[in-house]
């Protein structure tokens, strides 16, 4: 609903300068994951928008980091943004690392968002020491950022944190499993 006001009181100007009859529907995208790493550091970050027109409506980047040797990120868009209300991009991201030599692993996800007048910032994040030097661990992020109601399917097992800002939403669920040699 909020979404359909924000496209409704948008006025757009054509290159005559008179305001446009038809209000631009909002339309929410992301962009290619960023993805890079150094020998014990792995870093993907996922910035998604929402746009009507030109304007800009709502904006939103994911950042996850794990610490560790031998890691690898995998991404995917595993939803766009769908024809009717709300609008919403869902982007799962994977990290894979094996402990370093001391053992200690550990990750962070840092989600901002912003709108015309405000930004807001959440996240989610562990750290611990693992015995085992041949286990792997794999943190599994899915996000999900948009406009008007998210649909979020809770599930009390994984990590779940959340925010909004004006006509904006993000959804982040993180998973961390231990895999042995």
């Amino acid at each position: 609903m909020r979404s359909v006001v924000a496209a409704l009181l948008l006025g757009a100007v054509t290159s005559s300068g008179a305001a446009a009859t038809e209000a631009h529907a909002a339309r929410c995208t992301a962009a290619r994951p960023v993805v890079s790493s150094t020998e014990t550091v792995v870093e993907a970050r996922v910035l998604t928008g929402c746009t009507a027109g030109e304007l800009v409506v709502f904006q939103a980047s994911m950042t996850l980091r794990a610490h560790g040797t031998s890691c690898t990120a995998i991404s995917e868009e595993l939803e766009a943004d769908p024809a009717t209300e709300p609008q919403w991009i869902r982007a799962r991201l994977e990290v894979e690392c094996a402990p370093g030599e001391t053992g200690e692993l550990g990750s962070r996800i840092t989600v901002e968002m912003r709108d015309q007048t405000r930004a807001v910032t959440y996240g989610l994040g562990d750290s611990y020491a693992e015995r085992d030097p041949a286990a792997r661990h794999r943190w599994t992020v899915e996000f999900l950022a948009g406009l008007g109601e998210l649909p979020v399917a809770f599930d009390p097992v994984v990590r779940a944190a959340g925010g909004s800002v004006e006509a904006g939403s993000s959804h982040t669920v993180s998973d961390h499993r231990v895999h042995g040699a």
